[in-house]
């Protein structure tokens, strides 16, 4: 009898190396929806740290706006110019990573925290960017919790829900996606305080400098904690709130869960956020070219009608343009600005949607969480299809339509002879 041979008809690639389900964060980041969202949560951060630039004297220069042509940056440009906070140099200069596509978002809403830990910083920019940091965190609670929730129901399993009923979800846990990222900072600021209290001896002179220097160690030994607290929370947050949309829990598991992925698997979260970063960065210049062919071609085809006036882009920034056509710039500018802000979004859409797809990877290499698992609400699982059924003669009907004359005549045979 001839052996049988297996025919190998398929290979599930994603199986073999699961990293490859990160491709799907371009086709979710592009999503109209999750676009507004971003652009949204942009337009109230900016607007926020604004306000409290203004109440403290700084008028800080938001990032993405272009002081000269009064429009918003590209990505191109945007990338090289510093978050909106004025921040402060970082003791720890590795941790100010050079912003890319993926980095950028990370950079800016993080910037007011790293500002925290600048060396000499005065009560008033100590409050100033504490302030900043804690409106970032309340937006993007919301528009970041919106989004990660969306992408989590769409790549897990395949339900493209609406986003009322995501605001929903993440309204009901709107103080654990805010206090997530917080609690940390709350463990640094009480670790500190025995440090700072007992530092104050410093100040009684020579003996008191060499006492501190004999108790140093015990000091390293908290600097060790704060390291520990600091770092999780560097790379984790971006866990964060995937964690609480994935599985619909609390502040204390998205915490517990962010560390300890971040800590027992360092190189493969590494690994994941190189090969993100790759896919933002070419995701980053379709979106771009797009977003210029868009503004192009329409100052082309206005011109044809208008004749020689200088409606592209680049005329519409040069001051005598501004200067000779001061409305029209102004309107051109919303409506081409609005454009580049949707670009400006797709990083913060593709940086969530990135985040929710690596916590599945990490979830999956460390727990042994299927990729399709995650938390539904009874709300949520009513808009599903109904269930369906067979009549007497096999034809399939739908387990709830079964009409008046049906149930009668079935109350009927049920009656005992």
């Amino acid at each position: 009898m001839a052996e049988d041979r297996g025919v190998l008809r398929q290979i599930a690639w994603t199986e073999l190396f699961p990293w490859l389900a990160l491709g799907q964060s371009f086709r979710l980041a592009i999503q109209i929806r999750l676009l507004v969202l971003a652009a949204l949560g942009i337009v109230l951060t900016l607007a926020g740290w604004g306000a409290v630039g203004w109440v403290f004297g700084e008028h800080p220069l938001p990032p993405h706006w272009n002081e000269d042509a009064g429009r918003w940056h590209r990505p191109a440009t945007a990338l090289s110019m510093e978050p909106v906070a004025p921040q402060a140099p970082s003791p720890v200069s590795w941790l100010a990573i050079e912003a890319g596509p993926l980095a950028w978002p990370w950079r800016v809403l993080s910037s007011p925290f790293r500002a925290l830990f600048a060396p000499e910083l005065t009560l008033t920019g100590f409050t100033f960017f504490l302030l900043c940091g804690l409106w970032a965190t309340l937006v993007w609670s919301l528009f970041g919790g919106m989004i990660t929730r969306l992408v989590t129901l769409q790549f897990a399993l395949g339900d493209r829900s609406s986003v009322p009923a995501a605001s929903r979800f993440v309204r009901a846990r709107y103080g654990s996606y805010v206090m997530a990222p917080l609690f940390p900072l709350l463990g640094v600021l009480l670790l500190s305080l025995p440090v700072v209290i007992v530092s104050l001896i410093g100040r009684a002179g020579p003996g008191g400098v060499a006492a501190l220097g004999v108790i140093w160690p015990l000091f390293m030994i908290i600097g060790v904690a704060l390291t520990i607290f600091v770092v999780g929370l560097m790379f984790g947050w971006p866990l964060m709130w995937p964690t609480i949309s994935t599985e619909g829990t609390d502040s204390f598991d998205a915490l517990s869960r962010s560390y300890s992925y971040v800590y027992q698997r360092p190189l493969y979260y590494a690994f994941l956020i190189v090969v993100a970063g790759l896919l933002a960065a070419v995701g980053a210049v379709i979106v771009a070219l797009f977003a210029d062919a868009v503004l192009y071609l329409t100052a082309w085809a206005v011109s044809w009608g208008a004749g020689d006036l200088p409606f592209s882009p680049s005329a519409l920034a040069m001051p005598s343009v501004q200067e000779a056509y001061p409305t029209a710039v102004r309107i051109i500018g919303f409506w081409t600005g609005l454009v580049e802000l949707l670009v400006l979004a797709f990083l913060y859409s593709f940086f969530f949607s990135a985040s929710v797809i690596i916590y599945h990877l990490l979830r999956h290499n460390v727990d042994g969480a299927e990729m399709d698992e995650a938390y539904v609400d009874e709300e949520e699982e009513k808009r599903g299809l109904p269930p369906v059924t067979t009549d007497e003669a096999g034809v399939p009907m739908v387990a709830d339509s079964v009409t008046p004359v049906a149930a009668s005549a079935e109350g009927a045979g049920d009656e005992p002879s």
